[in-house]
């Protein structure tokens, strides 16, 4: 065999092992990668840091757009408003950077405010990543400095109350707008009807 020939052959067998590695590890590729984040920097960028135990989870929507609803017995709070109970919103697969705790583990959570759903079925909600620099432990960092208790009550029963005056706003809106339009046709169809001096 030629030297020619055995720089071909390897770069034949080199082309041929690196698509099949191309081919086989596709999803490593869109695997969540996250940079490392200092406690004090999670700190800043967050809304809300609070100490919680989960207590359940609940898989919202399907496929792309299936997130995780973790709600956690909350004991602390470090930063923002945080409820008794609070629910945090995670993407549902890892691979795009979902949180996934287990129920009964307890964790330092750090979120940031989002809106989920659309249109009325908006609300606010705090949501988290694996890379918002959450920390599976009850020992919490003394660069949080001083935890406050949480505030009474479930976040999630807030979001009804706030999206239930939403609708009723809505509501009251559309009566008033379509109040008025009757009112703008009743004065038209009067003013078709009678004019002053019309022959009789």
């Amino acid at each position: 065999m030629t030297r020619l020939t055995l720089r071909l052959v390897v770069l034949a067998a080199a082309v041929l092992l690196g698509t099949c590695a191309a081919i086989v590890d596709t999803t490593k590729a869109f695997a969540c990668s996250c940079a490392g984040i200092s406690t004090s920097r999670a700190l800043r960028e967050a809304d809300a840091v609070f100490r919680g135990t989960v207590v359940s989870k609940e898989v919202v929507g399907r496929g792309d757009a299936a997130r995780t609803d973790i709600r956690f017995a909350v004991d602390r709070v470090y930063k923002g408003a945080v409820f008794n109970e609070q629910v945090v919103a995670s993407e549902h697969d890892e691979d795009a950077c979902g949180l996934d705790p287990d129920v009964g583990s307890t964790w330092v959570i750090f979120a940031i405010e989002g809106i989920e759903g659309e249109g009325d079925r908006a609300v606010n909600r705090l949501v988290t990543t694996l890379c918002s620099g959450n920390l599976p432990t009850g020992i919490a960092p003394a660069v949080l400095g001083r935890p406050t208790p949480p505030l009474s009550g479930a976040s999630d029963s807030e979001e009804r109350s706030i999206n239930t005056d939403r609708i009723v706003t809505r509501g009251l809106a559309y009566v008033g707008i379509g109040a008025l339009c009757v009112g703008a046709l009743a004065v038209i169809g009067l003013g078709v009807l009678w004019r002053p001096g019309r022959s009789r």
